[in-house]
């Protein structure tokens, strides 16, 4: 079938250094038309980091079939136009180690005061999996919001364990998790139960379990250096700049060729 291209609605690009940049600016290039924003004005970032974002008190859309549409396909349009090159770089790397991050706000939706919890999980240096969610209930302190995602990675990278056995690709080194809350750390390794900490305690199990068992490490990692917090919430543009590049997000070169730039080689509208 020849070398790799276009598969799922996602254009792959050989790079100089033999890696792979997975991109998907024409179907960037088509949600912005479909939005009538073509040539918008971009930004630096998805959400201005002042902006609290409500389910209620706003202007109602004027056409809510489109608005659902758009909410669907990808969100933050003015971000996505100036970002419609960018993709995920995968790297030549030997390395199967896996090495992950997560991380939560507290209360951070002002309808519901729910938290958004994130994760990336990396293999080697090439990112493999990631999530931002809102949590289904309201935590009752920033160490039970963060100790949620925390439990949400671990399951993440016991699945992912799991899969590379069965491609006879066994992980032999146990992953870790980093967390920037240190309460959580010491909860993870501690097998006394707080009383504080009764209300999430089947995660807080689950967990210690793992850790326990040498499956996965959880460590500390400083605020400053904690990738996922992009995933978790808005934050000032050189923050977000640094971070997105710690996640692999790149440009496509400038050699690259140009249906995968946003323009069709072809008369036709599909890629090939």
């Amino acid at each position: 079938m020849g070398k790799l291209h276009y598969f799922l609605g996602i254009q792959v690009i050989r790079t100089s250094d033999g890696g792979l940049l997975m991109t998907q600016s024409k179907y960037v290039k088509d949600l912005l038309a479909k939005a009538g924003m073509s040539g918008c004005k971009s930004c630096s970032t998805p959400l201005p980091s002042s902006l609290k974002i409500q389910a209620t008190g706003g202007p109602e859309f004027e056409n809510p079939h489109l608005y659902r549409s758009v909410v669907g396909s990808l969100q933050i349009l003015r971000y996505v136009s100036g970002s419609a090159t960018f993709g995920l770089k995968l790297h030549k790397d030997p390395s199967m180690k896996l090495t992950a991050y997560c991380d939560s706000d507290w209360a951070g939706d002002p309808s519901d005061r729910k938290s958004i919890r994130g994760f990336c999980v990396y293999m080697g240096r090439n990112l493999v999996s990631w999530q931002s969610k809102k949590q289904g209930v309201v935590a009752r302190s920033s160490t039970e919001a963060e100790y949620r995602a925390l439990a949400d990675l671990v399951a993440e990278l016991v699945w992912i364990k799991s899969l590379l056995g069965e491609l006879k690709w066994p992980v032999h080194e146990a992953p870790m998790a980093y967390c920037d809350n240190q309460s959580d750390v010491l909860l993870a390794a501690n097998p006394i139960l707080h009383s504080k900490a009764k209300h999430f305690e089947i995660d807080l199990h689950f967990v210690r379990d793992h850790v326990t068992s040498k499956t996965v490490q959880v460590s500390h990692v400083p605020s400053t250096v904690q990738i996922a917090d992009t995933l978790t919430k808005a934050l000032p543009s050189s923050a977000f700049l640094d971070l997105r590049n710690k996640l692999n997000v790149q440009n496509l070169p400038n050699s690259a060729p140009l249906s995968l730039r946003g323009h069709d080689t072809r008369n036709g509208d599909e890629d090939t």
